[in-house]
């Protein structure tokens, strides 16, 4: 690892962290960090390559017919060939680029800023919102003056406004309506009444990103050296930086690697001439069976999609087979359960903000406690070393070549949590339950990191928040409005839609660290640099195309949809207090029980087909969608 590998790496991350919220938002095109093999990152790695190879092959040239010796009595190289990367520059670049690149879009940026102007651009006399719930929100959420809103009981500004500069002050109700609805003309774009809010929340997600990289510190000789996963995800990018003599690699001299680029080109190629010109016939790649099952209780199976996506087919060449199998295996098994439960005459319920059904979704929460206790009781001899390294006692690892010393990323995990717990506790959340609702943000993140890790799932999602969690068998009161509000901001940005969350993306580019051989340690500085330019460019970038075009004309998910979500969902909670449902208990103690007895299977007889992963992964959107 170099300087000049970090500062390209910085180039590229400060590239994306423009371009995606440009693409997301703006021209409501390909997400390119809507997964954790990103379409942005990937593509830049591949420009990378192409480059690359042309120097060495210039260099190689220059190399060939030396210059006029310069007294030394050997050839003079030409400058080309010095500026070729090695495998090892290259791949820390790319990981730079892979654990920065979804802060932009579903990792932090697209969810944070529409939800804290679309709570004040969509509160109306009908829905209530300021009636409800803006006595609750601290006004250090938000860049908008709560006492200004219409209807709001709210008076004043809070006491650390008093020390506050005027012009970050936040303002009227003006500031968020030309977010939606765009500036005229030479209007500046108004900076400061954003710089508080977006500065707090950047604490807070700091905090819990700290905590991600404190344990996926923990993680990574386990999983990497303990367990031997085989990391689906880096096995490409590894391949394509093994790099010949020439700078070319030998994977793509492969035919066979032509040919499966060639299908889906074509395929593309096709529907997106159909796009343009209606007379080329487009190929078909989605199917419904929604429409096929039309009769009780089939039609009760909710979305049923077969969906060709050709790159999922290719990296589901590389998943273990009993993972593959166990995938659609469980998926069409939840199926069948609940057209048994529709037949049976009981009602089937939904998830909030998910398309998962509430039955699924509970056994799923059951599978997810199990399997984080499975992978902590696995892990028993290794973490006994990890706190003899703590402790300085005999048995301790060596940590030399970890991202962090054992010791520093015991102290980086707790901060971490305690810092991120503090924040919310700041905002009026009773402390334990600030840290609780922290630490289960955490689990469902493990076990999806894992289904990544192991399973080579591009894309993740557990159809459950901390929320969730915490009021299964309760009534949503027992939580009260004031915690209420505040999950409802924390869990949009930070638990809702976890595809492009951190924590996957270190582990990979830890993974990457063992190809050709960059020292982890040196790493971890430019890691967090690309997360820190992630950040202030991404906030830069969205705020500017918002003002500039107006955020109403803009993605109708991240800037309509999802900022109304959770604010019509709480005025639902505060308003229309919500039975309890204790039964919830005894379908997630089924889940619990199921995985129990498959992750027991699994370690007895050495023959048993069916994977764990693929019971916990469930009939979520992910598989809906692949």
């Amino acid at each position: 690892m170099t300087r000049r590998a970090v500062a390209l790496g910085a180039l590229f991350m400060v590239v994306l962290a423009v371009a995606i919220p440009y693409s997301d938002l703006e021209l409501n095109g390909t997400w390119l960090a809507a997964c954790h093999l990103p379409v942005g990152a990937f593509f830049l790695l591949l420009v990378l390559l192409l480059l690359n190879g042309v120097v060495v092959k210039v260099g190689r040239a220059t190399f060939r017919s030396p210059l006029p010796d310069p007294g030394d009595g050997a050839p003079r190289r030409g400058v080309l060939a010095k500026l070729a990367l090695r495998p090892g520059e290259i791949l820390t670049v790319y990981a730079m680029m892979l654990v920065g690149s979804g802060i932009p879009s579903f990792g932090l940026t697209a969810y944070l800023i529409p939800t804290l102007a679309g709570c004040g651009y969509f509160t109306t006399p009908e829905n209530h919102w300021a009636t409800w719930f803006y006595r609750f929100i601290p006004q250090w959420f938000v860049p908008f003056d709560l006492s200004q809103v219409a209807s709001s009981p709210v008076t004043g500004k809070p006491w650390p406004y008093h020390w506050v500069p005027g012009r970050f002050q936040p303002r009227g109700p003006e500031l968020v309506k030309q977010f939606y609805e765009g500036l005229h003309g030479s209007q500046p774009i108004p900076w400061e009444p954003w710089v508080v809010p977006l500065a707090a929340w950047t604490i807070l997600a700091l905090f819990f990103f700290a905590a991600c990289y404190g344990l996926s510190v923990f993680l990574r000789r386990q999983w990497v050296e303990g367990e031997r996963l085989t990391f689906p995800l880096v096995q490409l990018p590894l391949a394509l930086t093994q790099v010949g003599e020439d700078g070319v690699p030998p994977f793509v001299r492969q035919p066979a690697v032509w040919m499966g680029f060639c299908i889906p080109q074509l395929v593309h190629l096709v529907n997106g001439l159909h796009q343009y010109y209606p007379a080329v016939p487009r190929i078909k790649l989605l199917y419904d069976l929604g429409n096929v099952f039309t009769s009780p209780p089939w039609n009760q199976l909710g979305i049923f999609w077969v969906w060709i996506h050709f790159s999922v087919i290719g990296l589901t060449f590389l998943l273990p087979a009993d993972f593959s199998f166990s995938l659609w295996f469980f998926y069409l098994v939840f199926k069948l359960e609940g057209a048994c439960i529709v037949w049976l005459g009981h009602p089937i319920r939904s998830m909030p903000y998910y398309p998962t059904q509430r039955y699924a979704a509970l056994q799923m929460l059951g599978a997810f406690v199990v399997l984080t206790g499975y992978m902590l009781y696995t892990a028993r001899p290794y973490l006994r070393g990890v706190w003899a390294t703590i402790r300085r006692r005999a048995g301790a690892l060596d940590d030399a070549n970890e991202p962090l010393g054992y010791r520093r990323a015991a102290v980086v995990l707790g901060l971490g949590v305690a810092g991120a717990a503090a924040m919310l506790a700041l905002a009026g959340m009773p402390p334990l339950l600030a840290a609780l609702v922290v630490l289960l943000t955490m689990l469902p993140i493990l076990v999806l990191t894992r289904m990544i890790s192991e399973g080579g799932l591009i894309f993740i999602q557990a159809p459950f928040q901390p929320s969730d969690m915490m009021l299964t068998g309760l009534a949503p009161s027992v939580l009260g409005p004031r915690n209420l509000t505040i999950l409802a901001f924390y869990e949009r940005i930070f638990a809702l839609d976890v595809r492009a969350c951190l924590q996957p993306s270190l582990l990979d580019a830890f993974r990457l660290s063992d190809g050709p051989p960059i020292p982890r340690r040196a790493l971890t500085p430019a890691l967090w640099l690309s997360i820190l330019l992630a950040i202030a460019v991404s906030y830069t970038a969205t705020l500017y195309v918002a003002y500039r075009y107006g955020a109403v004309t803009q993605s109708g998910w991240f800037m309509i949809g999802s900022p109304q979500q959770p604010f019509n969902q709480l005025v639902n909670y505060v308003s229309q207090p919500q039975a309890a449902h204790p039964g919830d208990v005894g379908t997630v103690a089924l889940g619990a029980l199921v995985m129990l007895a498959m992750c027991i299977a699994r370690n007895r007889f050495a023959g048993f087909m069916l994977h764990p992963l693929g019971y916990a992964m469930g009939p979520s959107w992910p598989l809906i969608q692949l």
